[in-house]
């Protein structure tokens, strides 16, 4: 690799207001720097290599869609929609692959869940550790005089009190709403005291598992979870564009469209209303992407083999001076995401200058959670880093050269001096 100009930051006194407003810009020439990607809880990177290879060829040799013929390629396609159903049922142990229906995200999963199976007049009750992808579809019933919402607290660390669910239900309530994880502290909610809470009041569970389906493993009938909700792309390594949603059977049809359009059937009425899965998939699917979803869910690894690295990344951190670590309180329980900031810097000062200099790209912000910033102290008004945190999330592709590079870039920082060796 050819010479490239990088910049370099030195701190300078006194500094006031954003961190790079106050550094001395220094200009080094070096051979490049190798990236670190640090934000599966955004995305993976890469890709789980057999479901791109799958995708790929599917693509390249068939490239049907699914329900609108009958030939042969359209045949390869109706079988793939039918390969990932099953893949996911066994994952997550639904009772058969009827029970599921594929999504485009984790978030069209979530809305197409909660816009349709709550009901006018109804009361759901959900905690501040949750991502806007549930908090937003709620809040939007509450606005428009459709359900009632109470929005338990969380702890310093993003986990919830069961006994708070519980003393939140009320004689109207009809569902219980959690995450399965927090996006910014990495802590893994016990569902299993929330699950007899919803079977003692004879209401429904309905968990977000994005951050937790690939790297945890699932089983739904265990766990008494009535709906789970997830994104293909995070800890499954299948394409972006693809999601899943389990139903159990009792709910099923109840489930009214998000939308309406094609599903190729009754194609001769205007007012059908599709059964499930058709209720959820409607319109042309993303074939390619459901093609990956189907091998990253029959190759799904939860075997947790990245603990040892999230273990590290941790105590790493901890040593580090100047430094504010937000995790889980347990980790043994977590996923591999951490939130952090580091006194005197803005979080997306911080994140560019850790791409910038050293190539790890991580994610500074709020991270679309809107509620748990209150209760971790990281909001815009109480933080002195800009609002929110850098967050660090691992994934299976992680290595021990990645966990000792952002270590080394952040005791460089958290020293005032950062050098590349």
């Amino acid at each position: 690799m050819g010479l490239v100009t990088r910049r370099l930051y030195r701190q300078s006194e006194p500094c006031i207001g954003s961190v790079v407003e106050c550094m001395d810009e220094i200009e080094i020439e070096d051979s490049g720097v190798r990236r670190v990607y640090l934000d599966h809880a955004a995305t993976s990177w890469p890709k789980l290599a057999s479901a791109t290879a799958a995708a790929v060829d599917f693509i390249q040799q068939c490239g049907a869609t699914s329900g609108r013929g009958s030939y042969r390629s359209a045949q390869v396609a109706d079988r793939w929609l039918s390969d990932a159903r099953l893949a996911v049922a066994k994952l997550i142990n639904a009772s058969n692959s009827n029970c599921i229906a594929i999504c485009n995200s984790g978030t069209h999963a979530l809305n197409a869940a909660l816009c349709g199976l709550m009901r006018e007049g109804e009361h759901v009750v959900t905690t501040a550790m949750e991502h806007n992808s549930v908090l937003r579809p709620l809040a939007q019933l509450v606005a428009s005089d459709r359900v009632e919402m109470t929005v338990v607290d969380c702890s310093a660390s993003g986990a919830v009190d069961a006994e708070k669910i519980d003393a939140a239900i009320n004689g109207s309530t009809r569902w219980i709403v959690v995450g399965h994880a927090s996006n910014v502290t990495g802590a893994v909610q016990r569902l299993e005291p929330i699950a007899d809470i919803a079977q003692r009041y004879g209401i429904g569970l309905m968990v977000d598992a994005s951050q937790t389906l690939g790297y945890l493993p699932i089983d739904v009938a265990a766990m008494g979870i009535d709906v789970l909700a997830a994104a293909g792309h995070k800890g499954l390594r299948a394409w972006a564009g693809t999601g899943l949603l389990y139903v159990a059977a009792k709910f099923q049809s109840a489930v009214r469209p998000l939308m309406t359009g094609g599903t190729g059937s009754a194609s001769e009425l205007i007012d059908a209303m599709p059964s499930w899965p058709q209720s959820v998939e409607v319109g042309n699917l993303n074939l390619p992407g459901i093609v990956s979803l189907a091998v990253a869910a029959r190759e799904a690894d939860t075997s947790q083999s990245w603990r040892p690295l999230y273990r590290e990344l941790v105590a790493g951190l901890r040593a580090l001076p100047g430094l504010k670590l937000l995790v889980a309180e347990n980790e043994e329980t977590a996923i591999p995401v951490i939130s952090l900031t580091v006194d005197g810097w803005d979080n997306h000062d911080l994140a560019n200058v850790l791409d910038a200099n050293f190539g790890i790209e991580a994610r500074a912000g709020l991270h679309c959670a809107a509620l748990v910033h209150n209760f971790i102290g990281t909001t815009l008004s109480e933080s002195a880093s800009g609002g929110g945190t850098l967050r660090l999330s691992l994934g299976h592709e992680s290595t021990k050269n990645d966990v000792q590079a952002v270590l080394n870039a952040l005791r460089a920082i958290t020293g005032n001096e950062i050098e590349i060796s």
